[in-house]
């Protein structure tokens, strides 16, 4: 079993500590394009998904929502070839991104039932990330909690994939017993 991140060279700590530092301003770079697009709303979600069909025209919009409308514009459905891109090129890199942040952690000396714990949370949050563009455009608008729940457990994994390591190597001081 090896050392542990603590005793890594100090080269090898500083390449981990600037990777993991690039992947969380990807991360949050990421977040922040879905933001601009959703401002994190389930009606804005589904809006920029489901375009501006099925929306209840009868209904009146206040002052402020009907600037807000006119500011967006038309919004139209994301079409199926749109959404296969989307998919092809998520289904490629976020699992990729997974795997590399992964392999770090393995690294570490956190127990193995942690370990398992954050892999299964990731794979949860790529499986309805992956899945919710499709579910809330074909199935139902309200498989928009679809993308908050996988907007979490990504969240969650990516934090723990990023501190764990970064804390291990720079802050943990107790480097005995820390068995499996």
């Amino acid at each position: 079993m090896s050392s542990g991140m603590w005793s890594l060279p100090i080269s090898n700590k500083i390449f981990f500590t600037f990777f993991l530092s690039i992947m969380t301003l990807a991360i949050g770079l990421g977040f922040l394009n879905y933001y601009e697009r959703t401002g994190f709303s389930p009606q804005k979600t589904v809006r920029y998904y489901c375009g501006d069909e099925g929306e209840d025209l009868d209904k009146p919009l206040s002052a402020e929502e009907n600037r807000a409308r006119l500011e967006e514009g038309l919004a139209f459905p994301k079409s199926y070839r749109e959404l296969l891109e989307v998919t092809h090129t998520h289904i490629f890199s976020i699992p990729i991104v997974v795997f590399i942040l992964s392999r770090i952690l393995a690294m570490t000396h956190s127990r193995e039932g942690l370990k398992i714990t954050i892999y299964g949370v990731s794979f949860t949050g790529i499986i309805l990330n992956l899945a919710a563009p499709w579910l809330i455009r074909y199935v139902c608008p309200h498989f928009v909690i679809t993308f908050t729940i996988s907007n979490i457990l990504l969240i969650l994994s990516f934090g723990a994939y990023i501190f764990i390591p970064l804390y291990e190597m720079w802050f943990r001081k107790d480097h005995d017993g820390l068995a499996d």
